[in-house]
């Protein structure tokens, strides 16, 4: 009797995704979303729909599913029901939802390269709503965000801590852009520079995700009005630029950084071993009293 493949066995496959879901997420992630990118980038096809394939066929797809093969039935449902997370604070809101444009639009001001946006700055802002919390956290970042933060992130942090966990899911969080950076009225030099940019911000910036993610009690929706928030300020009609983005979303780390240690410090999980804790406590059923407020 021939014995079955080990890889297609259902219970060896179960048993690899519960050691090492993080790795099983990441080799599946890449293995769909690298050739997806590349797609519109050789053929010049609109990149919309291969967009849609990232984040669901090659995100959240596999986050749901990994999830599931590690944690038993329920599980997903729980990573999924951290989107609906919402009470965390004003200030928070205020944070993940106003901090980038302000900071962008500062820089902006002080470096002389802030122009009149073409409707009027009514219609900059009604725009910037829109691209945040419809078009972008909507439609796009919470569901990409449900898996690199919410699935891969949250499992690095109770396992390293805030800082080598968002190291760590950086990694491939910038790796699956890659293609991105590619393109037909590209030269190289703006390629090694996007590349540059994109390596040395996603650390900083997952490391911001992560503080958000600790201090509203593991809450998807946060970190992902807060990706969905970057994007839409680096489209802000009334900046000449787009180093200004990269620079707001440096500052907003440093400010949110120097804020936890001020403001209700004693609410927020300190030291590697606490914040281990806490990140554990949303794999373990705290989706299920997405009631619980933080003061913030």
């Amino acid at each position: 009797m021939n014995r079955p493949d080990a890889t297609h066995d259902p219970q060896h496959r179960d048993t690899r995704a519960r050691r090492r879901p993080v790795a099983t997420f990441v080799l599946i992630a890449l293995a769909i979303g690298w050739p997806a990118l590349t797609v519109p980038v050789v053929t010049g096809l609109p990149d919309v729909p291969f967009l849609l394939v990232l984040l669901f066929v090659a995100l959240l797809g596999p986050a749901l599913l990994v999830t599931r093969w590690a944690d038993g039935p329920g599980a997903a449902r729980r990573l999924l029901s951290r989107v609906l997370v919402w009470r965390f604070g004003l200030g928070r809101w205020a944070v993940v939802l106003l901090g980038m444009p302000a900071l962008t639009l500062a820089l902006a001001v002080a470096s002389g390269t802030l122009g009149s946006p073409d409707g009027g700055w009514m219609v900059e802002a009604g725009w910037y709503l829109l691209n945040t919390l419809v078009i972008g956290a909507l439609l796009a970042n919470l569901w990409e965000e449900t898996a690199w933060g919410g699935f891969a992130q949250t499992r690095l942090m109770a396992r390293h801590g805030l800082a080598v966990g968002s190291l760590l899911t950086a990694l491939p969080f910038a790796a699956i852009h890659v293609p991105m950076q590619f393109g037909s009225d590209k030269t190289w030099s703006q390629i090694w520079v996007g590349l540059l940019v994109l390596f040395a911000t996603a650390p900083i910036y997952r490391y911001l995700l992560g503080m958000h993610l600790l201090d509203t009690r593991g809450s998807i929706l946060a970190i992902g009005v807060q990706h969905a928030a970057w994007n839409a300020a680096g489209n802000l009609d009334a900046v000449d630029g787009e180093w200004q983005v990269v620079t707001a979303a440096v500052l907003l780390t440093v400010l949110v950084a120097a804020g936890r240690r001020v403001w209700h410090p004693e609410s927020r999980p300190w030291g590697r071993e606490a914040e281990k804790a806490a990140a554990a406590t949303w794999t373990d059923g705290f989706s299920r009293r997405t009631g619980t407020t933080e003061q913030s």
